[in-house]
């Protein structure tokens, strides 16, 4: 029994807990996916029917998932564009749009390529 290690119980569960806390980042990364292939084109619909109510939460929901998955750089371009739409007048440039399409493309594409296997 002198030479043998014994198994410590919390590094097991820390692992356990990594573990999952991966592959539940991964659950979020392929619903960001899934969700958000085609969020420029409806903000940018929404813009153009003048439906602002609408393109405001469109940016609004993005920017809180670019926060909960850490890509700031997204959400500070969503932030821009949100704050645009606050007051329910279409404020947001091409400049704008053209950036937050720019970070999210980039967002997409570092996703999907980690998560093709």
């Amino acid at each position: 029994m002198k030479y043998l290690t014994p198994i410590n119980k919390n590094t097991n569960e820390k692992s356990v807990s990594r573990e999952a806390d991966a592959e539940f980042h991964k659950t979020l990364q392929l619903f960001f996916i899934k969700s958000n292939q085609n969020k420029c084109v409806e903000i940018r619909k929404a813009l153009d029917e003048g439906d602002i109510d609408m393109a405001y939460r469109l940016v609004h929901t993005l920017k809180g998932n670019a926060g909960q998955l850490g890509k700031t750089i997204l959400q500070v371009a969503a932030s821009d564009v949100e704050e645009q739409l606050k007051h329910g007048k279409n404020l947001v440039t091409d400049e704008l749009i053209k950036r937050l399409e720019i970070e999210l493309n980039m967002v997409l594409n570092e996703f999907t390529s980690k998560n093709i296997s």
